[in-house]
């Protein structure tokens, strides 16, 4: 009886293995997509490739793209410029996917201000003015590490991609340097920064 008790245990066992294994399916999606990402791992909007070298089972590919962001209702807030690498792996049903990976983002943040201050004086009983122009720059250069777990919509049959994850940055060696009319004015390195509450959302296509 404890020898047939076992057999039914791990035969249900099996069972129930093999019904969770449905869920991590072998059919072959289309190696190859391109997508917009915002947010993310580029910060702004970028425009990344996927390739999977592994398309059968739990799906692993890498993908690289590049991106910009700027503050459409704030001017005076630095621009960032972005490129990316990352490993990607997701499993699930035919349509329905977890999505995790581990990226390497490189982004350059910069802003620039130019203005003039006056100078005023007297020359034959006369106020004349000048003008003297000035310049302000920020630039802060480095790189992150890009975490990713999310929701990814793909089919084999190709088409529409849909992916929302969630993304926090970890950005370490970054160099801040500020400058005043072409003399630096600060310099210092960043070791190590976090932005937690951070996520992205990509809408794009696959194929072969």
């Amino acid at each position: 009886m404890k020898s047939l008790s076992i057999l039914s245990l791990a035969f249900f066992g099996l069972i129930s293995f093999s019904s969770k294994a449905q869920f991590f399916t072998n059919t072959v999606f289309n190696r190859k997509a391109a997508y917009i990402e915002l947010f993310g791992t580029g910060i702004g909007a970028t425009a990344n490739y996927e390739y999977l070298y592994k398309d059968n089972g739990i799906k692993q590919g890498i993908k690289g793209g590049a991106g910009y962001f700027a503050d459409l209702f704030d001017a005076n807030q630095p621009r960032i410029v972005s490129g990316n690498l990352e490993y990607i792996t997701f499993a699930g049903s035919r349509q329905h996917q977890i999505e995790a990976g581990l990226g390497l983002a490189f982004q350059y943040k910069y802003y620039q201000k130019n203005w003039q201050s006056p100078t005023y004086y007297i020359s034959n009983s006369d106020t004349l003015t000048t003008y003297t122009d000035h310049q302000y720059k920020f630039r802060r250069v480095g790189p992150a590490i890009v975490p990713r777990i999310g929701y990814r919509y793909q089919t084999p049959d190709g088409g529409l991609v849909l992916r929302v994850a969630y993304t926090p940055l970890l950005y370490f060696i970054n160099t801040e340097k500020e400058f005043y009319d072409g003399e630096l004015l600060s310099k210092k390195s960043i070791p190590f920064q976090t932005k937690m509450a951070w996520g992205g959302i990509s809408i794009g296509f696959s194929f072969y």
